[in-house]
């Protein structure tokens, strides 16, 4: 099953400056192509079994190239899909497609993870949520997880892997887990890591790893809530770009409103309102750490009603204003 349009189509906008729409029909192919019109190159990938694709470009009023078009594509394609798109195989109606990159130019690639993406993953593990820890990996293309030894794969595979699994302890430490049981987990971890000489079976131990450092932390977290509140807290980092409201949190589990909010208040120690404004100004440090996003951009996602709003929020939580947090850092 493909992943959702929408989540590809934020994740796209908030890292490259290219139009992306989804198309609900029309599409030429059942397989990824290139299409050179008057208003420029566009990438298609087809998405349903009802001719929707999702459309990337046109590129006359970018400043990209048709190879960074390309490159940008098969990384849509893999968010899509988790599988990497045969560039070979590329249909174009033009014009024959050459390679994305040359071998030279991958060689010269020494590390380039993306820096929000990143922070997201282990940001669910100090949070404790290996569900989340699961689809953040599932969203990460490996086009975008460098590369540290250029000439053997399976052990580029493991130094990234190992220093995936030291990145994940700090975070778990971070999350509350004891730091004797973390390192621990890690020097178990990583020793297998090192066994592993399958590239398949190297990836699923690098996934189980991160989320048990998750589950590890998720167990700590429980033990402070009741079930009904963990309940809520995880339903609120899961859908904090979504509209959140005390009746909305109370009819999902089921409880009185006015109950909720006084045991919410009692096990957190703040009212539901400041937790999730509390949540999203953290998350707002973060766009504005890791990504170019305009304030008023990250103002509407994180619903704030308005930017002088923002604004006098973020400096009640940190001491300065966005743009001044912005600039020193």
């Amino acid at each position: 099953m493909p992943n959702e349009w929408s989540t590809v189509t934020r994740l796209l906008h908030q890292t490259f400056s290219i139009p992306v729409t989804y198309q609900s029909e029309g599409s030429l192919s059942n397989a990824p192509y290139l299409k050179e019109e008057a208003t420029g190159f566009s990438f298609y990938i087809p998405f349903d079994d009802n001719g929707g694709m999702l459309q990337l470009g046109p590129t006359l009023d970018t400043s990209l190239s048709k190879d960074k078009l390309i490159d940008i594509g098969s990384l849509a394609y893999y968010m899509l899909y988790q599988r990497e798109l045969e560039v070979d195989a590329l249909q174009t109606t033009s014009f024959e497609l050459p390679m994305i990159q040359s071998a030279e130019n991958r060689q010269n690639i020494t590390f380039h993870h993306h820096p929000y993406l990143e922070e997201k993953l282990f940001d669910c593990i100090r949070a404790g949520k290996p569900e989340l820890v699961k689809k953040q990996l599932q969203s990460f293309p490996d086009e975008l997880s460098g590369t540290l030894a250029k000439q053997n794969a399976l052990r580029n595979r493991k130094n990234l892997a190992i220093t995936a699994i030291t990145l994940a302890t700090r975070a778990a430490i971070d999350g509350g887990l004891a730091s004797e049981l973390a390192f621990t987990m890690s020097d178990v971890y990583i020793q297998q890591i090192e066994e592993r000489t399958n590239l398949a079976a190297l990836l699923r131990l690098q996934t189980e790893a991160l989320c048990a450092f998750a589950e590890k932390v998720s167990e700590i977290k429980a033990g402070t809530y009741s079930r009904k509140i963990a309940h809520c807290v995880h339903y609120i980092y899961q859908h904090l770009y979504e509209v959140l409201t005390l009746k909305q949190l109370a009819d999902m589990l089921k409880m009185n409103p006015t109950y909720l909010s006084a045991r919410f208040k009692q096990e957190v120690g703040m009212p539901i309102r400041t937790y999730i404004q509390h949540l999203r100004i953290e998350e707002a440090k973060l766009l504005l750490r890791l990504t170019d996003q305009s304030l008023l951009h990250i103002c509407a996602l994180l619903h704030f009603h308005d930017q002088s709003y923002f604004t006098k929020v973020f400096k009640k939580h940190t001491g300065l204003t966005p743009r001044k947090f912005r600039e020193q850092t």
